[in-house]
């Protein structure tokens, strides 16, 4: 059988949207023939029973329904059923009233062979509804069998539930039976509108086994490999007049200036940007003047005009002003300046220069915003790194109680009970938690002490990803799109040519500022992403592949081997299908966290961390810790070391100012020579760096050309960090240290004491973080990274 290959998804979507009416069912070449000639034909189906009893008895049911359908009016039996279905809806049990010494068995018994026959070709509605098994097994033998029973075959390969097997060739059945067509002449379109025709609840996102069809289409070659459901529904980019004309621009000459303006402008911006410089242009701006002042046909705006747009900006509700009124103003003031110096290279856009309407007195009130927006910043920083590790341990602590509970459950037979963590739990049936709207495959508890009931495979995989997420924030301070695009290949390794020591590093991919850059992987860092690793390999080994939906950008990615993925616990979720987690789902995870821990702030009331609090955070104990503000913009990868101090809650003004002094001083001043390729020499002066990392307890990650902050004093250093095999030196170390506090207040040495205690809750603390790496998984874990070697 030749397959035919349907159009690429996004030309798909775009005929979807631009349609007007779905594809309509094919007639069959019986459909205006006599009901004798029909039942002829009943017996060339493959279906057709051997036995003479069954055989008269489906002709009677056929010949029947037959009867009942010719008294409706119609040209033909397709026709007619439609007109069925227009009287009576989809509810089948009520149409065997109208058929007067017919029983609702005959009825269904004579449909079926009508449907296998393709004479009538029912709704989805109706189908969804009549829900029909043995019709739809029976059809998957009379069409398509082979391209069926291969798909079939794929989709157990792949670790598909037999209950997802069955809802999807269900879903296959119902599309071939509606549309009159052969499995492999299905199209995207015909899904996607499948999607929105067989929906129960308006507000129900897809029907069930609409994904696992999907994947069956694909792996028979049926749709373009690479594809997903998901990737097909969710709204792609729009083009720059699609932005505008959501705003009803009247003026034609506007609009094409708009258009064209967001054309020059969108290359060098990320979408999501771009999408808000459309809207604040078409919207706020010029769709607001044509509403108030509809004479108005030029971007020459009348000073009274203007005056009175930028007021209503200021305030759309009288007396309240609009914080996001300095955007919009700088948004239009940046249209008519680009405008003007365009036109100084393509005399094109000469006849669009005239002066803005936004002055720049009208935006000065922006700085002193900024200003208030570093300091709430900062003051929100300063609430939460305090408690940064309570939250940590009530992360790890929960993954832990979950995984234990996960297992105890697991080794337990359904409806006897158990105990974990002394609470007494009884394990409950697949079949009752499915009352609950749950997949078989989850494992279900209920905690006897409060009746609660306890989808376990949930809890455990939430709890995991919630540990992971915070652990891989706060150890690199990336953006939360930056650590949902991490991949098995972002860890790469360097060896050091005179030592063979291997440097691990991760690769972070160019994201809001589109520059890549390289983070050191930390110890604790590289245990968490073991871990992560460890979890998400198939029974291969190896990472799966999954495409990511990039929110911001509105475009689906490669298929690579994410590291955030997930394949079952999640609620709603296909446990065969690997999906990247979303970021709304990471926060909502957060917030579960947040809430086991209690953490409130001064006032008693919850505290509330965002992922971006954690890029804050760890910009902030970075530079604390010594690293110059320099080295952690380029870690954090920002282009501008502004950014980086309004990061850091403990710089004030005054410092800052004198240190950006400082550095404009010292790079006038330096050489030329020095801004060049470095020599061989000096290159190995750079690797000799890693020899000076060996200390006593471990290694120092303080960066190259920085001399030590903390004058030697590694075990209040925070860029310190412990080799589990020196432990014992640093119990040693707390116990000298606690003795030598002791005897300081034995003899009164109270600035002793004071300095003591520093190191010894430093000790300690360092302690604790050892000890939570060690008792994660033992035993090593290939990464699969890559090397990355000098060149030459």
């Amino acid at each position: 059988m030749t397959v035919t290959v349907t159009a690429p998804v996004e030309d798909a979507v775009v005929a979807l949207q631009t349609a007007s009416e779905p594809r309509q069912p094919t007639l069959s070449r019986l459909d205006e023939v006599a009901s004798v000639a029909v039942l002829a034909a009943l017996p060339r189906l493959a279906t057709w029973p051997a036995v003479m009893k069954d055989c008269r008895r489906l002709s009677l049911s056929s010949e029947r329904m037959l009867g009942w359908l010719q008294q409706l009016a119609g040209d033909g039996w397709q026709a007619r059923w439609q007109h069925a279905e227009d009287l009576y809806g989809s509810k089948w049990r009520e149409w065997s009233v109208e058929t007067a010494g017919s029983t609702r068995a005959e009825l269904t018994r004579g449909l079926g062979c009508l449907i296998k026959l393709r004479l009538v070709k029912p709704s989805y509605a109706f189908l969804t509804t009549y829900n029909p098994n043995s019709l739809f097994r029976e059809m998957r033998t009379e069409v398509s069998p082979d391209l069926f029973t291969r798909a079939e075959s794929l989709a157990r390969s792949r670790g598909v539930t037999e209950e997802q097997v069955r809802k999807a060739l269900n879903v296959l059945a119902a599309m071939i039976i509606h549309l009159g067509v052969e499995l492999s002449e299905l199209t995207i379109a015909d899904m996607l509108y499948f999607q929105e025709a067989a929906k129960r609840r308006p507000r129900d996102r897809t029907v069930d086994g609409c994904h696992a069809a999907w994947q069956m289409l694909v792996d028979v070659g049926v749709f373009p490999s690479g594809t997903t459901l998901r990737a097909a529904m969710l709204p792609g980019q729009l083009t720059s007049a699609q932005l505008v004309d959501q705003h009803q621009i009247k003026n034609d000459r506007i609009r094409a200036l708009l258009i064209r303006y967001l054309d020059e402008r969108r290359t060098g911006l990320d979408y999501n940007t771009f999408s808000g410089v459309a809207r604040m242009l078409a919207g706020q701006f010029w769709a607001d003047i044509e509403r108030h002042h509809p004479d108005v046909a030029t971007t020459n705006l009348p000073a009274d005009v203007s005056q009175a747009w930028k007021d209503r900006v200021r305030a759309p509700v009288p007396g309240r002003e609009s914080r996001r009124r300095w955007d919009v103003f700088m948004i239009v003031r940046a249209f008519y300046l680009d405008i003007a110096e365009w036109a100084l290279a393509d005399p094109s856009w000469a006849e669009w220069v005239f002066p803005s309407p936004v002055r720049k007195i009208d935006i000065e009130g922006s700085t002193r915003r900024g200003k208030a927006t570093a300091a709430a910043m900062h003051q929100r920083i300063r609430e939460r790194l305090p408690h940064l590790q309570r939250l940590v341990d009530t992360a790890e602590q929960w993954k832990r109680d979950r995984a234990a509970l996960l297992e105890a459950a697991s080794r337990t037979a359904i409806g006897a009970t158990f105990r974990c963590a002394d609470v007494s739990y009884r394990r409950i049936s697949p079949d009752i938690s499915r009352a609950h709207g749950r997949r078989r495959s989850h494992l279900f508890v209920e905690n006897l002490s409060d009746s609660a009931l306890i989808n376990i495979t949930v809890d455990e995989d939430e709890a995991f990803w919630a540990w992971a997420a915070i652990e891989t924030l706060r150890h690199t301070g990336i953006r939360i799109e930056e650590m949902l695009e991490l991949t098995q290949l972002a860890i790469v390794s360097y060896r050091l040519a005179d030592t063979g020591e291997l440097v691990p590093l991760l690769q972070i991919v160019p994201s809001k500022t589109n520059e890549e850059r390289l983070l050191l992987v930390a110890p604790e860092l590289a245990s968490v992403l073991a871990t992560i690793i460890g979890r998400i390999r198939n029974s291969d080994d190896v990472v799966p592949l999954v495409a990511r939906f990039d929110g911001y950008e509105r475009i689906v990615g490669p298929e690579l081997p994410h590291l955030f993925q997930h394949r079952d616990g999640f609620r709603h979720r296909n446990g065969w299908r690997p999906d990247v987690l979303h970021p709304e789902l990471v926060r909502h995870l957060l917030i579960n966290t947040l809430a086991r821990s209690g953490i409130t702030d001064a006032a008693g009331q919850p505290l509330h961390y965002t992922p971006h609090d954690f890029r804050r955070m760890f910009a902030t104990e970075a530079v604390t810790g010594g690293l110059p503000i320099h080295i952690a913009a380029k870690v954090l990868g920002h282009a501008d070391i502004g950014t980086t101090q309004s990061y850091t809650a403990v710089y004030q003004d005054d410092l800052i100012r004198t240190y950006r002094a400082f550095v404009d001083r010292r790079r006038a001043t330096r050489p030329s020579r020095e801004y060049r390729e470095p020599s061989e020499a000096e290159w190995t002066e750079f690797q000799q760096h890693f020899h000076l990392r060996k200390v006593e307890l471990g290694n120092c990650g303080r960066p190259y050309g920085t001399p030590c902050a903390h004058e030697h004093a590694c075990v209040r250093c925070p860029m310190l960090r412990v080799d589990p095999q020196q432990r014992h030196r640093l119990t040693g170390i707390i116990r000298n240290l606690a003795d030598r506090i002791r005897e300081a207040k034995t003899n009164g040495w109270h600035g002793e004491v004071e300095g003591l205690t520093v190191s010894l809750n430093a000790a300690e603390n360092k302690l604790v973080s050892l000890d939570r790496v060690v008792r994660r998984p033992s035993g090593p874990t290939a990464l699969g990274i890559p090397s990355l070697r000098k060149k030459g």
